[in-house]
């Protein structure tokens, strides 16, 4: 089974109207049209099953780049980008080694300030 990707094509298209489109150059065995989840317009793309690759690239062929009442579809392989562009393989993860390093506090002075001792009293 081959699944097509198409896209590009008017919204008032029903999912009856694709699948008539793509008979043409074979069987086909579902047509799937994306639309809206809350509106239920087309979102202008859809998926066709056909059975046959090799019906499948015929139609790809024909109809890829091809006019439906002035729209450019456009028809590719759905899984086309697995195949295409393999994942990259992620380099080995670096190992970050942190060295405990002691804590050390010093006593914050203003400049002109004794270091150490009492804090002087306030006179009264």
């Amino acid at each position: 089974m081959v699944k097509l990707f198409a896209g590009g094509f008017p919204r008032d298209l029903e999912e009856i109207e694709l699948k008539d489109i793509f008979e043409q150059f074979g069987t086909v065995d579902s047509v799937n049209i994306v639309r809206d989840k809350h509106t239920g317009i087309s979102r202008r793309f859809g998926f066709v099953n056909m059975p046959n690759e090799e019906e499948a690239s015929i139609a790809l062929q024909s109809l890829h780049e091809a006019s439906i009442d002035q729209d450019v579809i456009s028809v590719t392989y759905a899984d086309d980008r697995k195949k295409e562009k393999p994942a990259p393989a992620k380099p080995a993860a670096r190992k970050i080694e942190y060295k405990a390093r002691p804590k050390v506090y010093q006593k914050v002075t203003r400049p002109g300030e004794r270091v150490g001792g009492k804090r002087p009293r306030k006179r009264i």
